[in-house]
C-alpha cells in the first residue's frame, strides 16, 4: 500500500505527464497542420508546373512549325532565285543576238514603228474618201512597208521573245520577294515563340527549385511528426503505468485526486488569507479559489 508522500508524488507525476502529453499533441498538432499546408502547396506547385510543361510543349511544337516552313519557304525562294539567274542570262543573250541582228539588218529604228505605219496607213485607206491614184500610193506605200517588214520580222520575233522573257523574270521575282517577306514574318514568329520558350523553362526550373525547398521542408515536418508521436507515445506509456501503479494500490483515483485538490486549494487559502491581512489585491485567480471552497463547504 502506497504511503501519502509517494500518492502525492505519484499525483504531481501524473500531472506532469498529463501536461507533457497535452503540450505534445498541441505540437503534434501543429507540426501535423504545418504538414498539410506544405503539402498542399506542394501539390499546387507540381500541378502548375505539369501545366506550364504542358504549355511549353504546345509553344514548341508551334515554334518548331514555323521553323520548319521558314526552311521549306527558304529552298523555294533559293530554287527560285536560281531560275532568275539563269533566266536573266538568258534574256542578256537575247538581247545581244537582237542587237547583232539589228546592226547586221541595217535597221536603226524599231521594226514595230514599221508595223504601226501599216496598220495606220491601212486604216486610212478605209476611212479617208481618196482618188484612186492617191489610193494606188498609199497601196505603194504599203506594200514597201510590209517587204521591209518582212526583211526585219526576225527583229520583231526576237523582241517578243524578250519582251515575253522579262515578263516571266518580273513574275519570278514577285515570287521571290513575296517568299522572302513571308520568311521574314515566320523567321520573326519563330524567334518571338523561341524567346518565349527560353522564359518558360526559366519558369519551370524556379517552379522545381521552390518544389525541391518545400519537399526538403516537408521531409523535415515529416520526421519531426515521427519523432514527436514517438515521444508522445513514450509519455502516454508512462502515464499509463503510473495509473497503473495507482490502481494496482487500490486507490480511488478520482478520490486521491479530489483529496489532493482540496489540500492544494486549502494552501492557496492560507496564501489569500495572509494577501487580505497585509491588504494585497486579489487576482482573478483568488477569487475563483475563494469561490470554489465556497462550494466545496455548501455540499
Amino acid at each position: 500500500m502506497l504511503g501519502e508522500k509517494e500518492i502525492k508524488e505519484l499525483l504531481a507525476e501524473l500531472r506532469r505527464k498529463e501536461k507533457e502529453v497535452l503540450e505534445l499533441r498541441k505540437k503534434l498538432n501543429k507540426i501535423n497542420k504545418d504538414k498539410e499546408e506544405l503539402y498542399k502547396k506542394r501539390e499546387a506547385l507540381s500541378k502548375e508546373i505539369k501545366a506550364r510543361i504542358k504549355e511549353l510543349t504546345g509553344s514548341k511544337k508551334k515554334r518548331d512549325g514555323l521553323t520548319q516552313n521558314v526552311k521549306e519557304k527558304k529552298k523555294q525562294r533559293d530554287i527560285l532565285n536560281a531560275q532568275i539567274t539563269k533566266e536573266v542570262g538568258i534574256i542578256k543573250k537575247l538581247k545581244k543576238e537582237y542587237a547583232e541582228l539589228k546592226k547586221s539588218l541595217g535597221v536603226k529604228k524599231d521594226p514595230s514603228e514599221i508595223l504601226k505605219r501599216i496598220e495606220a496607213l491601212e486604216f486610212k485607206i478605209q476611212t479617208e474618201p481618196m482618188s484612186f491614184e492617191k489610193e494606188q500610193g498609199v497601196m505603194k506605200q504599203i506594200k514597201d512597208l510590209k517587204k521591209k517588214y518582212a526583211e526585219v520580222k526576225v527583229l520583231v520575233e526576237k523582241d517578243k521573245e524578250i519582251r515575253e522573257k522579262s515578263k516571266e523574270i518580273d513574275d519570278l521575282k514577285k515570287k521571290a520577294n513575296a517568299l522572302h517577306k513571308e520568311i521574314q514574318e515566320q523567321a520573326a514568329q519563330s524567334q518571338a515563340h523561341h524567346e518565349e520558350l527560353v522564359e518558360k523553362y526559366k519558369s519551370i526550373d524556379e517552379f522545381r527549385e521552390k518544389e525541391k525547398e518545400i519537399r526538403e521542408k516537408f521531409e523535415e515536418y515529416k520526421n519531426n511528426f515521427n519523432q514527436v508521436n514517438q515521444e508522445l507515445k513514450k509519455k502516454l506509456e508512462e502515464l499509463r503505468g503510473i495509473k497503473a501503479k495507482l490502481d494496482e494500490n487500490k486507490i480511488e483515483f478520482e478520490e486521491s485526486v479530489k483529496e489532493y485538490e482540496k489540500k492544494s486549494l486549502m494552501e492557496k487559502k492560507k496564501e489569500i488569507d495572509d494577501k487580505i491581512k497585509k491588504g494585497m489585491k486579489l487576482t482573478t485567480e483568488d477569487l475563483l479559489i475563494l469561490q470554489r471552497l465556497e462550494q466545496q463547504k455548501n455540499k
